[in-house]
């Protein structure tokens, strides 16, 4: 408004209008004198009006104020008709809080709109060279070896937003300010599960998708203008991440097929805290996802492996006869979906080194604790999961304790693997913890505890169905007053001899003698399973 009042050419005049009223901007310009201007204005509208309506100093509020109720953002009205512009169209326009501009006799309304649609040619104009000059700058950037993290901050203070550059894991690439946990899962829900990229998250956060692949290996550039109408150009800027996005991916498999090719050993660093990941990939029964590894394919030692493991070389070309392969969030062949997950488990630890040994799983070792690497696979590989349609993983962590060999830690870590197949979660995660039998037990495939709990603990069972003698929960209580007769006595409210007689019951059902070490163990070991105490953390 305060732009077409400032024209010289059009010699408009203020009638009412303070500072606030006359900042508002016009999208378009509407002639109308109808008696009912509704049906022929918009919202943002700024209308051109010759009083032709006004019969009556009472029609000013009453039009004036459908105008309002319309949307539009201010009023020019002509004074052709009554030579001037009547006080009781002021005070309308006041009381409604329209800004009033009068216009004199000799500039007719296609002026206006003339003028109006010259300045939106020109912005729009202004608007594309804007964008060119980006783009070159941009582009001179990139030649010149600017880093990414340069690229976006200079892109962000150019045009005023807030900009970040996440992978589909959470891993912030490159920013202007930090972003919470909150704010990474809402971004990547949407940037994810959005039918179609562009698409705005919670927080009026803009995702674009950077690279043309699935939304698993790609980028996503996150917008954030200052104000709502701000439209920034994130997509020249999204081509140009691409660059840097294919270029590390290109290092990341140069780096893997020289590890697969021409296998080392791990290496080992006493002095740092490490731990081993072995991650299984597996079909679900819809039939999709990760195809078995051939048996085909040529193998080698695991690098840091134990004795007799090996890793594929390469998985052979598809030929022409082939049949239609599985599909993994969008990848038409299964090494592509298993490099998706390769390549997403290194984003989610940056410094894990892999290999992929005989069965397709990936073998690696990285820095950091059992209970972090845990945690920080299971929080940022789950954002991932609802998109990998088809699969889940079985993945195995297991910590290199002092002493122990990098090959020990991983053959506990695919022992847990191998554990945690039972789950038919999308993402089974199991810590090897092997400090102590009941932990050690845990590395074993549930289907196999619960068939040893039935072994053991089976008559006992039987027996309890048919007397309802409350053996089980005798036995549990037992173990756990540490083979107290009198505490599993009072705790169970029964006589001495009650309890002495339901144990000695249960070493007849079992053969087991609860005062050997290695029996008590056994049942000990049968009892938490079947209370469901040996299933994953």
């Amino acid at each position: 408004m305060r732009d077409v009042l400032d024209a010289p050419q059009l010699r408009m005049r203020l009638l009412h209008g303070d500072t606030g009223e006359l900042d508002r901007p016009v999208a378009r310009v509407c002639a109308t004198d109808m008696p009912d201007p509704r049906p022929f204005v918009t919202p943002g509208a700024l209308v051109c009006t010759g009083l032709v309506w006004r019969q009556q100093a009472a029609d000013s509020d009453r039009y004036v104020g459908l105008l309002a109720g319309a949307g539009v953002v201010g009023v020019v009205a002509g004074q052709a008709l009554h030579g001037h512009v009547p006080e009781d169209v002021v005070a309308a326009c006041r009381r409604h809080r329209l800004p009033l501009l009068s216009v004199p006799q000799s500039v007719a309304f296609s002026r206006i709109i003339e003028y109006l649609a010259e300045q939106a040619a020109e912005m729009r104009w202004r608007r594309v060279q804007s964008r060119a000059d980006s783009q070159r700058r941009l582009l001179t950037a990139v030649a010149a070896g600017a880093a990414i993290e340069t690229l976006v901050a200079d892109f962000a203070a150019e045009q005023h937003v807030s900009a970040w550059l996440l992978t589909a894991t959470g891993t912030v690439i490159a920013g202007t300010a930090d972003l919470v946990e909150a704010d990474v899962d809402r971004i990547l829900a949407t940037a994810l599960t959005a039918p179609r990229l562009p698409a705005v998250a919670t927080g009026a956060m803009r995702v674009l998708q950077v690279g043309a692949g699935d939304r698993v290996t790609a980028w996503y550039l996150v917008i954030r203008p200052s104000a709502p109408e701000r439209d920034p150009f994130g997509a020249d800027l999204a081509a140009v991440a691409e660059l840097y996005r294919q270029r590390r991916a290109d290092r990341q498999h140069l780096d893997w097929e020289l590890a697969d090719r021409f296998p080392v050993p791990f290496t080992e660093q006493p002095s740092r805290l490490e731990a081993a990941i072995v991650c299984e990939v597996h079909a679900t029964e819809a039939g999709t996802g990760i195809e078995p590894v051939p048996d085909a394919l040529t193998h080698r030692p695991l690098p840091g492996g134990p004795p007799g493991s090996s890793e594929r070389a390469s998985a052979p070309a598809p030929g022409p006869e082939s049949a239609a392969p599985n599909r993994v969030a969008g990848r038409v062949d299964s090494a592509a979906g298993l490099a998706a997950v390769r390549s997403a488990l290194h984003d989610v630890l940056p410094d894990l080194v892999t290999s992929l040994d005989r069965e397709g799983r990936v073998v690696g070792v990285t820095s950091g604790g059992q209970d972090e690497v845990a945690t920080a696979i299971r929080r940022r590989l789950g954002r991932i999961m609802p998109v990998l349609t088809g699969i889940r993983l079985a993945i195995g962590v297991s910590a290199r304790h002092p002493e122990e060999t990098l090959a020990g830690a991983i053959a506990a870590a695919a022992a847990a693997s191998t554990a945690a197949r039972d789950d038919a979660a999308p993402l089974s995660l199991r810590a090897a913890d092997i400090d102590s039998a009941v932990g050690l037990f845990t590395t074993v495939p549930g289907g196999l505890q619960r068939r040893f709990a039935e072994r053991v603990l089976g008559p006992v069972l039987e027996y309890d169905r048919r007397h309802g003698a409350g053996l089980l929960e005798t036995l549990a209580i037992f173990l756990g007053c540490e083979g107290s007769w009198r505490q599993a006595a009072d705790r169970m409210h029964l006589h001495l001899n009650t309890v002495r007689y339901r144990i000695g019951r249960i070493e007849e059902l079992t053969g087991r003698d609860l005062g050997r070490l290695d029996d008590r163990l056994d049942l000990y070991l049968a009892v938490r399973t079947l209370g469901g105490q040996t299933a994953p953390v």
